[in-house]
C-alpha cells in the first residue's frame, strides 16, 4: 500500500501547530490575568493586616478608659473570657472589650483568631479568651520581671509609646505552639501609660488564615497564586507590616499555568479541528461535483467570467449516450468516474478541472503556451484510450485554445468549435486552435 507521506505529515503537524498556538495564547493571557490579580490580592492582603492592627491599637483606648473593680484571688468567667486573679486587688474588667475585639478580628480573618490574652504588669491578673492550658502553664504566677518583660524586650516593643509613626506593635513569625501543636503567629501590642508598661495584649492568629485567604481568593477568581518561596516565575516578596523576618512570597508558578491551560487548549484544538473539518466538507460539497471531485460548473463559471487570459481544453466522452443506453446509467456513471481520474492524473494540482455537463469537462491551465496545451491534450487523449474501462473501449474528443484579453464566453465558443471538429473528424483526437 502506497502512503502519501507529505499529506500524512501535514495531517499530523497541523493539529500540533493549532494546539501550540492556542496553548501559547491561553498561557500568555492567563499569566497576565494572574499577574493582574496578584497585585490586587497583595494590596487586599496588606489592607486586611492593617485592619487587624487598627482594631488592635483601638483596644489601648478601651483599656485606658475601663474602670476598676476589687476582685479576690481566683478564677472568673464571663461568656468566653476568663479572668485569672493571682493577687486580690483592683482589676480592670475587660471581658466586653475583648469579646468585641474578637468579633471584629474574626470578620477580617475568617474566624481564625485562636486566643486573645491581656497580661497585666505587674502580674496581678490576666484575661484570656479562651483560657487554655498552654497559656496557664506559660503565664501562671509570673512576676514583675518575668515573661511579659522578656516578650516586650525580645520583640523590640520597649518604649513604643515614643513611636509617633511606625510600628508600636509586633507580628511574630509563624511557629507551632507547645501543647496545642497549632501553627500560629502572635500579634503583641504593649499598652503604656506615663511611660509605664501597664499591660500586654497578645492575639494568636492561626497561620492557616494566611493560606486560606489566598485559597479563597483563588477559588473566587480562578487564579493560581501561591505562597511557595520557590519555583515562582513571577512573585511579590514583601514583609508584612510590623514584621521583621521571613517576608511573604506571593507568586505564580509556570507549571501550574501549564496544568491549567493544557486541557482547555487541547479541547479547543479538537473543537476547532472538528468545525474546520465540517466547514471544509460543507465547502467541498458546495464547490465540488460528488461523482468526479472536479469543481461544479455553477461554482466555478462565475470565476471564469471575471478572468481574461485562458489556456482551455473542453473534453467530451465519445459515444457516451450509447454507453448509457446499452449498459445503463450505473455503468455510465462509473465510466465518468474513471475518465475523471485519468484526466486528473494528467494535470497539475494548480490546474482547474470543472465538470461542465454530463460527460463534458473543461480544464484551464496557468502559464501554458499553445504548444504545451497541444501536448497536454495529447497526453489526456492517450491516457483515456490506453486501456478499457469496465471492458469498454472509451475515448474522448478534445478542443482547446489559448487566448489573452478576452471574455470566457468567446474562448468557450472557439474551444467548442475545435471540439466539434475533433468529433466530426473521427473522434478520439484533439484540436488546438
Amino acid at each position: 500500500m502506497k502512503t502519501n507521506h507529505p499529506q500524512f505529515k501535514k495531517k499530523f503537524i497541523t493539529p500540533i501547530k493549532y494546539f501550540a498556538l492556542f496553548f501559547c495564547a491561553f498561557s500568555s493571557l492567563y499569566l497576565i490575568y494572574n499577574i493582574y490579580h496578584l497585585e490586587i490580592f497583595h494590596n487586599r492582603y496588606i489592607t486586611k493586616m492593617q485592619g487587624v492592627y487598627s482594631y488592635t491599637r483601638r483596644f489601648g483606648s478601651y483599656y485606658n478608659n475601663t474602670s476598676q473593680k476589687y476582685k479576690l484571688e481566683g478564677d472568673y468567667k464571663k461568656d468566653n473570657v476568663s479572668l485569672i486573679v493571682n493577687t486580690a486587688s483592683n482589676v480592670k474588667i475587660l471581658s466586653e472589650g475583648i469579646d468585641k475585639l474578637r468579633s471584629e478580628l474574626n470578620q477580617i480573618t475568617n474566624n481564625n483568631i485562636w486566643t486573645i490574652a491581656v497580661l497585666e504588669n505587674p502580674a496581678g491578673y490576666a484575661h484570656f479568651d479562651p483560657i487554655r492550658p498552654e497559656y496557664l502553664t506559660k503565664f501562671d504566677k509570673y512576676g514583675e520581671n518575668s515573661v511579659i518583660r522578656r516578650i516586650v524586650k525580645r520583640e523590640g516593643l520597649t518604649n513604643t509609646y515614643q513611636s509617633f509613626y511606625g510600628c508600636n506593635l509586633k507580628l511574630t513569625e509563624s511557629y507551632i505552639e507547645n501543647g496545642s501543636h497549632i501553627q500560629i503567629r502572635t500579634l503583641y501590642y504593649p499598652i503604656y501609660n506615663n511611660k509605664h508598661l501597664d499591660a500586654l495584649l497578645a492575639i494568636d492568629i492561626k497561620s492557616k488564615y494566611f493560606s486560606e485567604t489566598l485559597q479563597k481568593y483563588n477559588n473566587n477568581h480562578f487564579t493560581i497564586l501561591n505562597m511557595n518561596k520557590k519555583s515562582n516565575f513571577y512573585k511579590i516578596e514583601e514583609l508584612l507590616p510590623c514584621s521583621e523576618l521571613h517576608p511573604i512570597n506571593i507568586g505564580i508558578n509556570l507549571l501550574s499555568i501549564v496544568k491549567i491551560v493544557f486541557f482547555p487548549a487541547l479541547l479547543l484544538t479538537i473543537i476547532y479541528g472538528y468545525f474546520k473539518t465540517c466547514l471544509i466538507k460543507k465547502r467541498y460539497h458546495i464547490q465540488r461535483d460528488q461523482m468526479t471531485n472536479f469543481y461544479r460548473r455553477d461554482y466555478y463559471e462565475k470565476k471564469w467570467l471575471k478572468q481574461h487570459d485562458f489556456n482551455l481544453l473542453i473534453i467530451d466522452i465519445d459515444h457516451f449516450k450509447k454507453v448509457n443506453d446499452i449498459h445503463g446509467h450505473e455503468i455510465g456513471d462509473t465510466v465518468i468516474r474513471h475518465v475523471s481520474k485519468r484526466i486528473n492524473n494528467c494535470i497539475r494540482s494548480e490546474d482547474i478541472a470543472v465538470r461542465w455537463g454530463g460527460e463534458e469537462f473543461i480544464i484551464t491551465f496557468k502559464d501554458m503556451t499553445n504548444e504545451q496545451l497541444y501536448i497536454k491534450a495529447e497526453k489526456i487523449c492517450v491516457s483515456i484510450a490506453s486501456s478499457p474501462i469496465l471492458e469498454l473501449d472509451i475515448t474522448v474528443s478534445i478542443g482547446g485554445t489559448t487566448a489573452t484579453n478576452t471574455h470566457f464566453n468567446d474562448v468557450y465558443k472557439v474551444a467548442d468549435k475545435a471540439l466539434y471538429f475533433s468529433k466530426s473528424n473521427g473522434r478520439n483526437q484533439y484540436t488546438i486552435v
